[in-house]
């Protein structure tokens, strides 16, 4: 069994306390600096600024909402309870992000199955929340072009809960959110050629997956 992922992070010298006169307050840096002197509005804004992409990665890649919400949450405490331990050696988000994908990856070792999309349970995509049974059923106002989009969604989240976690990850940070090689490389904490491979891999095992669950629903 591979070895839990421990948050790491090393004590700041009083040098890299002080805020850098060059740093505008309102940065992720300078925000976690004013934290560090225990400024409570800079926890807020920090909050604020990263819960939604935290609990839509977190679902991404547990594929449970309540779960999502609850991962979300400890991931912000564990944030407060090492701000001391953080270090400006790379971005403020992918400290974050590595502190709940590790929080994400010791559950998955803890509770090992593989989660359905509920029907039942409303789905946060970009922009909105919408009801599947409503979308799939294309019951409502809502126009069939909608209800394909949600179907589609769900029949790839639930292709995307049975890619390898190792690979799922690079498919969501990289596919999914949107980030840089080089910003999925940092929170991954590896290089961007594994990177890369980890993304290739991932992608073919989503693309047979989704060719079995298509065949699957043909049947």
């Amino acid at each position: 069994m591979e070895e839990k992922e421990e948050f790491s992070g090393y004590p700041l010298s009083r040098e890299e306390h002080k805020e850098s006169p060059a740093l505008s307050p309102d940065t992720d840096r300078g925000l976690i600096q004013r934290a560090q002197r225990g400024d409570k509005d800079s926890l807020a804004l920090l909050y604020v600024r990263y819960h939604r992409k935290i609990l839509n990665y977190l679902y991404r890649f547990c594929g449970n909402r309540s779960t999502a919400e609850e991962l979300t949450q400890e991931t912000f405490v564990r944030m407060v309870e090492h701000l001391h331990r953080y270090r400006p050696t790379g971005s403020v988000g992918g400290w974050i992000y590595r502190i709940a994908r590790n929080l994400a990856l010791n559950h998955l070792r803890d509770r090992p199955k593989i989660y359905e999309v509920s029907l039942d349970e409303p789905l946060t995509l970009e922009d909105d929340t919408v009801d599947l049974k409503e979308a799939v059923a294309g019951k409502g106002p809502q126009p069939d072009e909608e209800a394909a989009r949600v179907e589609k969604e769900v029949m790839i989240q639930r292709a995307l809960l049975r890619v390898s976690p190792v690979y799922r990850d690079a498919v969501v940070l990289y596919d999914i959110e949107g980030y840089t090689y080089q910003e999925t490389a940092e929170m991954l904490q590896s290089s961007m050629n594994t990177v890369a491979s980890r993304l290739a891999r991932g992608r073919a095992q989503l693309a047979a997956i989704l060719g079995y669950l298509k065949k699957e629903r043909q049947r």
